[in-house]
């Protein structure tokens, strides 16, 4: 078993040099080279428009609270500047109590 273990790692390894080999040739480079177009990088993020608006919105409140000196409004304001993270840690406390629920099946 050892011996085939050995030889297939050593199969595993030539194959991966041979690849690199290829991937890194003067060949592969040209025709990256040749195809690469650049109009196809994404140069923004729908993420980044929301955090603006979400910025943006939670701004107008801010000032509009201040203005009225409405704290419900101050802090619809804050909540929406947080908003973003809910989502995250409601996701985070589910793993945790799926976790937890898992270990208690196990013992």
């Amino acid at each position: 078993e050892w011996e085939e273990r050995q030889k297939t790692r050593a199969d595993e390894m030539k194959a991966v040099s041979e690849a690199l080999a290829v991937l890194s040739g003067d060949d592969a480079h040209d025709l990256f080279t040749r195809t690469f177009n650049p109009s196809f990088l994404q140069s923004s993020s729908s993420s980044d428009a929301s955090k603006d608006f979400r910025a943006s919105a939670s701004q107008v409140l801010a000032a509009v609270a201040a203005k009225y000196s409405n704290p419900k409004l101050g802090a619809l304001a804050y909540q929406v500047k947080l908003d973003a993270f809910t989502r995250v840690k409601k996701a985070i406390d589910d793993m945790v109590a799926q976790l937890l629920k898992e270990k208690d099946d196990e013992i």
